[in-house]
């Protein structure tokens, strides 16, 4: 037994892969939560995709990518970066 838990790695280690595991899992959704989001108001915007990455401050193919649901490239903090900026156009209304 003692030599299995030497090949593998002692048993106690195979709990904080679990651990890890369930980080990436709640991660992934937050992230997917925060892209449905950030699409939907992009969709409600007026702004083009341009635009709105110029206000955000990311290239306009970082837009592209969230939309074609590339979501493994952002981060949890770049999705609420850019959903704070989308959020900014949509609740403001309009110059008469």
């Amino acid at each position: 037994m003692d030599a299995v838990r030497q090949m593998n790695g002692c048993a106690s280690s195979a709990q904080p892969s679990k651990w890890k595991s369930d980080f990436d899992v709640r991660d992934m959704e937050k992230r997917t939560r925060l892209m449905r989001v950030v699409t939907r108001r992009i969709a409600l915007s007026e702004l083009g995709n341009r635009e709105i990455a110029r206000r955000a401050g990311i290239p306009p193919q970082r837009i592209s990518d969230l939309l074609a649901g590339r979501i493994e490239q952002f981060s949890v903090d770049e999705l609420q970066a850019l959903r704070e900026t989308v959020e900014e156009d949509v609740t403001t209304p309009p110059p008469l």
